[in-house]
């Protein structure tokens, strides 16, 4: 956590709601700083994901300093200097209000860092999981350097980008597809049988995303250029000064969009001014779509989540095959996270803004 000075006691005590009209959507919540406390709750249960932790409630985060403020940001942290036998203190909040379709746009200016043992998530999902579905913005778990964004619901939906319209740089079964990232899997089904259990439907952010084409032009005069690649997560994404993601949620699709703050002047002016667009903003990183789901029955009523939990059943699972038993030359996930809380200093989100949209004359 950096130095600047924390400030927990001031937290509001009423959300502000604020209505802008926009060319496509309006603003409806704005959780940025001191409406963003009264706008969470604090889930204090045991794990839903198996995790080594102890989320704790609100009263307990302010107490230990794992909530506050960051100048004009808000910090959601975990313990970094003790020893935690019973699993390290950490924070999972989520929000109090549910939506259905809209743009969520959230800027990001430092994420838990590419730490093993750790498994950061900004995700959205429903009641009575997995009916109601989830959509999993930024996610990763423990040194991973690419975002990787999955859908999770019910039997019944698969996605398949391949036959969509618009032109990209992903791939599906080697077709060129409308996102800049690749394809994992492509049923979003927990329980689908050709899976392994839980993986749902994924897409994985490429290593190396390249600026935009305006910029290439600007500095290489080459707009085949990739250099000055932009990190979508972890460490990395936190070196290059963060970022905006932003979802865009409709009945046909669900698409994840990403804005490097490395690149502050080639990001959309609409979306820097609050009057979004997200026709205008290029490839997105990740595009859900296709006749094999119905995005409104399978996605409802869902509540926005930031959350950092450890080990459990990604982090823990692949701590051997994925190499971290080998570079913290320790045998269990459980033990290195118990043990070495100065591992976790810079895990830690810092959030400027978070804000959602809707298009109020219902052109999705």
């Amino acid at each position: 956590m950096p130095q600047t000075s924390l400030k927990t006691a001031a937290i509001a005590t009423a959300l502000a709601f604020a209505s802008v009209t926009s060319a496509h959507y309006s603003l409806v919540d704005d959780y940025t700083k001191e409406k963003f406390f009264p706008g969470f709750d604090f889930f204090t249960g045991p794990d839903p994901t198996s995790g080594f932790v102890q989320y704790q409630s609100l009263e307990q985060s302010i107490a230990n300093q794992y909530i506050g403020y960051l100048n004009d940001s808000v910090y959601l942290g975990v313990d970094y200097t003790n020893k935690t036998p019973q699993g390290r203190p950490s924070v999972r909040v989520e929000g109090k209000k549910a939506y259905n379709q809209g743009l969520l746009i959230v800027d990001v200016l430092h994420m838990p860092d590419s730490t093993c043992g750790s498994w950061p998530a900004l995700w959205m999902f429903g009641p009575n999981w997995p009916a109601s579905g989830e959509a999993d913005l930024l996610e990763g778990a423990n040194d991973q350097s690419n975002n990787i964004m999955t859908l999770h619901t019910s039997a019944g939906c698969a996605v398949d980008n391949a036959s969509t319209p618009l032109s990209g740089g992903g791939n599906v079964n080697n077709n060129e597809a409308s996102f800049l990232g690749n394809m994992n899997t492509k049923n979003c089904d927990v329980n689908a049988t050709d899976q392994a259990k839980n993986v749902g439907c994924s897409i994985e952010a490429p290593s190396s995303i390249p600026p935009p084409v305006s910029q290439r032009m600007r500095r290489y005069g080459n707009e085949n250029a990739h250099s000055d690649s932009l990190p979508s997560y972890g460490t990395d994404f936190n070196q290059a000064g963060g970022g905006v993601y932003a979802m865009e949620w409709t009945n046909k699709f669900i698409a994840i969009y990403f804005f490097s703050h490395a690149t502050n002047e080639t990001m959309p002016k609409d979306l820097l001014s609050g009057n979004p667009n997200p026709s205008g903003w290029g490839t997105p990183l990740a595009r859900f779509a296709g006749n094999g789901c119905d995005f409104t029955k399978r996605f409802k009523d869902m509540k926005i989540v930031i959350n950092l939990t450890f080990c459990g059943e990604w982090a823990g699972k692949v701590w051997t095959t994925g190499g971290c038993a080998a570079k913290t030359k320790t045998a269990t996930c459980e033990a290195y996270v118990e043990n070495n809380p100065d591992a976790f200093s810079e895990a830690y989100w810092e959030i400027a803004s978070l804000k959602w949209f809707e298009d109020k004359d219902g052109g999705q």
